[in-house]
């Protein structure tokens, strides 16, 4: 039985609380990250709700997203970047030229070619209008995702 009070006690918890804190605070191994930058195609909204967002698995590889109700100057270029790190996906949506004429309110659609099949946990982050999203998005032929942008 070591003595709680001797030179071993202290060494032998400081070596364990060490390996704690090394485990807790080291680096953790992440995939390869993959961005794309893709363009919206807008078109005049039609959509009755702002903010709908709508993810579209049409093959092993390609999705559609679409987003209604973005209110934009006219001449505005919208822009997506995705960003995946292992399950993880991130997708901002920027605007990437200014227009000049009055606001009006489009819909817009962009398709994505480089998804894998599997589950990803998605962030939709939209610097036009403020709003975001997380949910759960399961990548296979078929399959779609809807969900409410909230400020």
């Amino acid at each position: 039985m070591i003595d709680v009070h001797s030179v071993e006690f202290y060494v032998i918890a400081f070596v364990v609380a060490m390996a704690l804190i090394t485990l807790l605070v080291g680096q953790k191994h992440h995939g390869e990250a993959t961005t794309n930058i893709d363009t919206f195609n807008l078109i005049p909204s039609m959509a009755d709700e702002a903010g709908l967002l709508a993810i579209v698995s049409e093959d092993t590889d390609r999705v559609a997203i679409t987003r209604t109700g973005l209110p934009i100057f006219e001449g505005d270029t919208i822009i997506l970047v995705s960003t995946i790190i292992d399950d993880k996906w991130h997708i901002e949506e920027k605007r990437a030229t200014k227009g000049r004429g009055p606001h009006v309110a489009m819909d817009g659609s962009a398709e994505l070619a480089f998804l894998k099949p599997g589950r990803y946990h998605v962030r939709y982050d939209s610097e036009v209008t403020g709003q975001w999203c997380t949910f759960t998005h399961t990548h296979r032929p078929g399959n779609t995702t809807r969900t409410q942008l909230k400020y």
